[in-house]
């Protein structure tokens, strides 16, 4: 299964492939907040981790996709052979790249040898020296020599998006922890709701830059724009009406659906559209 790592009641997708499979082959949109290493300077564009809404774990730890993993030692103070076996793995990073560097630098003094031997003659011929034969062997292991050490803060620094060392101790965490709560009567709608649309195949994330609880997709959201912003509530919830009016003006402005979303007397999930109809919703 899917590890979903929980933190601070949060779970979250480190690993990219797995990222990718819940994208794809699930339909679980997340959202990502991680800096792009490749554009660090920006918040047009996130990348990993991914965090999951409270709804989207619960969905996939009880459909047996994911399960939720707490790893107790990831916030303890490292101990002594840890931080050996984290010295020794950048050195061994900076060993791996100052040989690979090395050995494409003697491959294109290699290609280049004909034109450095050809250079040298040409110096020594100028100074009026013609009679030196220069062996291409010596020359080209004499360039090799001249090769500088590399400094560490010149080569590429790896960012691992998992951690890279073995953790002892995981444990398997129940959806309980999860904060917000879906014990409560908001948390259990808005799971139904979330659970009740999943499976009919949308796509749905978070809705609250738009005052709703989620926005549903035809599609993937990188392709579609969103069709409905619903908000759960609850059969006994009063509206005021200038709150009714602004959560439908508002979906008429961004170009949407408004729908209001609830059990109803037999306990079966309904859901109620508003539409202007002559400057009237209803």
């Amino acid at each position: 299964m899917i590890p979903l790592y929980v933190t601070n009641g949060s779970a979250y997708v480190w690993n990219s492939e797995d990222w990718y499979t819940l994208r794809v082959k699930y339909r679980i949109c997340g959202a990502l907040i991680g800096s792009l290493p490749s554009f660090p300077r920006q918040n047009d564009f996130q990348g990993l981790p991914m965090s999951l809404m409270t709804e989207e774990a619960t969905l996939l730890v009880n459909e047996g996709i994911c399960e939720l993993i707490s790893i107790t030692d990831l916030n303890m103070k490292p101990s002594g052979d840890l931080k050996q076996q984290i010295d020794d793995c950048e050195n061994r990073i900076i060993l791996e790249q100052t040989d690979a560097l090395k050995k494409r630098k003697i491959q294109q003094l290699s290609q280049k040898i004909d034109i450095i031997v050809a250079g040298k003659k040409q110096k020594l011929l100028s100074k009026g020296i013609s009679d030196v034969d220069l062996d291409k062997n010596i020359l080209l292991q004499e360039e090799i020599n001249k090769i500088p050490n590399i400094a560490p803060g010149h080569l590429l620094v790896h960012l691992p998006t998992q951690h890279h060392l073995k953790c002892n101790e995981k444990k398997i965490l129940s959806t309980d922890v999860l904060d917000p709560s879906l014990r409560t009567e908001e948390g259990k709608i808005k799971y139904a709701v979330f659970n009740d649309l999943w499976k009919k195949g949308y796509y749905l994330t978070s809705g609250s830059k738009f005052g709703s609880d989620f926005l549903v997709y035809q599609g993937d959201p990188v392709k579609f724009h969103a069709t409905y912003m619903v908000k759960c509530t609850s059969v006994a919830t009063k509206f005021r009406p200038a709150n009714l009016v602004a959560f439908g003006r508002l979906s008429v402005a961004v170009n949407k659906l408004a729908i209001l979303a609830y059990f109803n007397n037999t306990g079966a999930i309904e859901y109620q559209t508003l539409q202007w109809h002559d400057s009237v919703v209803r």
